[in-house]
């Protein structure tokens, strides 16, 4: 894989929106990260921007960053269509 795909591959999910308030915990006792976005990720870490302006970084080394991202973005709470 030439380097600026492999770039493309590992930025993937920056700007989206996390829909999740708590996200499994990976950002301590936070529950105010609905509606925060991804700004920066690595391989095994993101970044995200929570409404107040403050960043927060999550490490999920072991766990698939893929799946759970795409988790906290499509979650759906209660009556949430």
């Amino acid at each position: 894989m030439r380097s600026h795909q492999m770039i493309y591959k590992i930025m993937s999910n920056i700007g989206k929106t996390i829909n999740d308030f708590y996200c499994n915990g990976f950002a301590g006792r936070r529950y105010d990260l609905t509606d925060s976005v991804i700004e920066a990720e690595g391989d095994d870490w993101i970044v995200v921007r929570i409404d107040t302006g403050d960043p927060v970084f999550m490490n999920l080394r072991g766990w698939d960053k893929q799946e759970l991202i795409d988790d906290w973005v499509n979650i759906k709470y209660g009556d949430e269509e």
